[in-house]
This record gives structure tokens, sequence and C-alpha cells, in this order.
């Protein structure tokens, strides 16, 4: 079915939450960094996050069982699912956090979006798929905005230091975290389509979720450290906005707007996200706010865009954004 014309209510009710999803998704950035104002650790964190969104899963999980949508899991689409659910939504969301720690929120939010030229990437290296002149051109603009912007950061410091082992200024090690998560939420998007024509986008995302929740529960237990869960009121306010108004409202309005106004178009508008980051970023924790970020944006934003061009192989939906 083809998307309805672009004057109509439908499409502007689909346009506004595209819009609306996009901000969420990317002022997630900014509540994190909040949240680290307050001494909370990243494990701590993710774990609250997690804890706070499940129960919405495992909600969905129940209405499928009970609507008789539920399809049944192979052993092989269990451990795909298990896999995937942990490269994405535990070591992605590990790496990010880890991440924000050492650079500013526009660069971290850049860098994630960098993953469908990585989707790219994996499938000319794994699933066979040829490279296009444009293809290659519009991964060197991406990456050149991206070096543009690593540029202008370089004296940009969170005061946090980097591990005696590690060899790389703040930035640099930031960056390296960053773009680990970037890689790792583009494998879920490129192994995952297989799976999720079987079990359907819903069921495997709530699976995805619980095998994820499960590792960072036995992550944080294996550090032995229970008292870590004892914050202050606004960490737990914080890590609440991540769970459901960065993560669990959009991923709806995101499904919505894809049914009323197409994936191409959801995604198009969705590459509005990292300017919402930059200007949070500069109100609200007063990061760098310049004309060669903007730049650096352009670039990188115009690029994917022309990534996502109908001529491309097809991208990945809008609505698995988690990140």
């Amino acid at each position: 079915m083809s998307p309805p014309p672009t004057d109509s209510p439908i499409s502007r009710s689909g346009f506004l939450l595209a819009l609306g999803a996009a901000a969420l998704f990317s002022i997630k950035a900014i509540f994190i960094k909040l949240a680290y104002r307050y001494g909370v650790d990243v494990e701590t964190f993710i774990l609250l996050r997690m804890a706070l969104a499940l129960p919405f899963y495992i909600a969905i999980l129940l209405l499928l069982r009970r609507g008789g949508q539920w399809q049944p899991v192979s052993g092989q689409n269990a451990l795909i699912t298990i896999a995937l659910g942990l490269c994405s939504y535990y070591l992605a969301s590990f790496l990010d956090l880890q991440g924000l720690r050492y650079i500013s929120a526009n660069f971290e939010r850049l860098i994630i979006y960098l993953y469908p030229t990585l989707v790219l990437m994996l499938g000319w290296l794994f699933l066979g798929k040829s490279a296009t002149p444009r293809q290659l051109l519009c991964l060197a603009g991406a990456y050149g905005g991206i070096l543009l912007i690593y540029w202008q950061d370089q004296d940009f410091s969170t005061g946090v230091p980097t591990p005696g082992w590690v060899h790389l200024d703040g930035v640099s090690w930031g960056a390296l975290l960053t773009f680990g998560s970037a890689l790792s939420f583009s494998l879920y998007v490129a192994f995952s389509e297989k799976v999720i024509k079987t079990l359907g986008s819903r069921q495997f995302t709530a699976l995805a979720m619980l095998a994820a929740s499960a590792a960072i529960a036995v992550h944080f237990a294996l550090q032995g450290d229970w008292s870590r869960l004892q914050q202050p009121w606004p960490v737990y306010g914080y890590a609440l906005a991540v769970a459901f108004l960065c993560t669990v409202i959009p991923s709806l309005m995101m499904s919505a707007a894809i049914l009323q106004i197409g994936s191409a178009t959801t995604g198009a508008i969705g590459t509005s996200g990292p300017v919402v980051t930059l200007i949070a970023a500069a109100l609200v924790l007063g990061e760098p706010f310049t004309a060669m970020h903007l730049l650096g944006m352009a670039v990188i934003i115009g690029s994917l865009l022309l990534l996502k061009q109908p001529s491309q192989p097809k991208a990945a939906p809008a609505s698995k954004q988690t990140n």
C-alpha cells in the first residue's frame, strides 16, 4: 500500500509521529549525561534501564500469546535471537554508555548514526552484496564528516580519565567505544531480517530484550556489589526516562509512523535526530555548538540520506533504533 498524499491528515500525523520519535530517541544521551553527574556507573544504569523497560516487553509476549499471534520458535531461531539480543541490547548499549563518559552527546549520536554504513559493509563482506560507486561516495562523505567533528572536539573533555592500559586520549577512546557500539548494532540489523520475518518484529524484539536483560543481570551480579543499586532519586528518574521516554514510547511512535507514511519517509525524517541532540546538548549540557559541528553533521546526514534512496539496498526499518 502506497503512503497517503503528503497533504492528508494521516500524512501529517505520520510526519509528526516520526519527528517526535526521532527527537525522543536522540535525547537519550542527554539523560544519561545528566545521570552521570550523580556518579552512577555504567553497569548500574544499564541494569536500571532494563529493569524499568522489561515489563513492557514481557507484556508484549503475553499479549501475543493471548491474541494467538505467538510464532513457534525453533532451536536455531532461539539461538540467533539470543545472540543478536546480546549483540545489540547488551553489548551495544554497554559500549555506548561507556563511550558517553568521554565524548560529547552530539558526537556520540553521530557515530551511532553510522550504523547504516556498517550494515552495507557487512553485506558486502558476508552476504554477497555488491558495492556501487554512489554507495562508496556516501561512505566517504559520512566518515569524512565524523573526522571533521573528531578534529573539532579535540579540546573537549568530560574530565573522566581513561583506563591505565588505554594509550589514547579521552575523545579517541570514547569515539572508539561508541564506534564499537555502532558496529554491534549493525550486526543486529544485518543478520536479524530472516528471524524477524519468521517471528515478527514484536516477538523477536521482546525475546531479544529478555536475553539481553538476563546477560546484564548476570554481569552485574558477578561484580558482587548490589549496594550500587542505592542511587539518588534523580538517577532513577533519568533511568525511567531513558527506558520509557527514549525507548518504549518512540518505538511505538516509529511503528505507527511507518504504518502511515512508509519506512522510507520515516527513515529520512529519523536523520533529524542528531540535530535535536546537538541543540539539546548545547542548551542542557553546555556542550560545544559551532559552525564546524553543523558542517560535519550536514555532511553525515546528507550522505546517509543518499544511502536511503530507493536504488540502494533496502535499509533497516527505522523502528529498530534502540541504542
